[in-house]
């Protein structure tokens, strides 16, 4: 029987990353059935600001009028320049973006059978932009909009995000400009005609039900959970790691400081996913 726990209480961050590496090779030799679950961590490393913590998104721009349809729209009322540039820094942080080693190791990980695909909560598009293939997004992806009426989905070029970055810096834009600019963004759909919106989880909706399923499934059936770069605060994403355990796997948390999933842990790697996941690309792995 693997002692994880005891081996994990073992080891202290003086211990070199690489051992930690080891470790986790073995684990994934010995997994018929491995998943990954990431989070802003991840995409931090990326250039992507969390929306928690120190210099987070929240600190500047609180979440009860940015991060719900009900204050935007009150935003867009009173102050639709703020509504603006917190738009125009979003996407250009997106924009701006390029998988690290994570994303890239977990990519190949999954092309080479070693993982099953990525659980993430992350929509700034990375794990698809490396080559993952089996992404499971349960917070939606910001370069795609989603029709309100028939659900149809399409994913936008970079260069048309890229131009309204560009307006919404250039023109500080008044409530009649914003508002044409957003129409632009989320044009009429092809299928139905209906009116489409950014393809995000705002506060206060509900997860894509098709996506909380198969993330539900795979945590299920996993028979090893890699935990990267996430809080695990934010609920009902936060539940899966404690599913996964109680479906009898074992979770292998990346991340460098303890969380709550880290009591669930049988491995606890106290290092920052880029950093940590390096170690893989320096040895040709994958």
């Amino acid at each position: 029987m693997y002692e994880a726990r005891e081996r994990r209480d073992a080891m202290t961050k003086d211990i070199f990353p690489e051992r930690y590496a080891r470790e986790l090779e073995d684990l994934l030799r010995a997994s018929e059935r491995a998943v990954a679950f990431t989070g802003a961590g991840v995409s931090e490393e990326s250039g992507i600001p969390t929306f928690r913590g120190q210099e987070g998104l929240w600190d500047r721009y609180p979440p009860y009028l940015y991060a719900n349809l009900g204050g935007l729209a009150l935003l867009f009322l009173a102050r639709p320049s703020r509504v603006a540039a917190f738009a125009s820094n979003v996407i250009a942080s997106l924009l701006d973006a390029v998988p690290n080693p994570c994303h890239e190791v977990l990519a190949g990980w999954e092309a080479a059978g070693r993982i099953r695909g990525v659980i993430t909560q992350n929509v700034d598009d990375l794990h698809a932009v490396a080559g993952s293939r089996n992404v499971c997004e349960l917070h939606g992806n910001a370069f795609r909009v989603r029709c309100l009426r028939c659900g149809s989905k399409e994913k936008l070029p970079r260069e048309r995000l890229q131009e309204m970055s560009w307006q919404l810096r250039r023109e500080k834009p008044s409530r009649t400009g914003l508002l044409r600019l957003l129409l632009d963004y989320a044009s009429r759909c092809r299928d139905c005609g209906g009116r489409r919106r950014p393809d995000v989880v705002l506060f206060g909706e509900g997860l894509p039900a098709e996506e909380w399923d198969r993330a539900f499934r795979w945590a299920s059936q996993a028979d090893l959970f890699l935990v990267v770069g996430t809080s695990a605060l934010v609920y009902p994403a936060a539940v899966l790691p404690r599913l996964a355990r109680e479906s009898g796997a074992l979770v292998v948390e990346v991340n460098p400081e303890p969380t709550p999933v880290t009591a669930l842990a049988g491995l606890h790697v106290p290092f920052p996913a880029g950093s940590f996941f390096s170690l893989f690309c320096a040895r040709g792995d994958p």
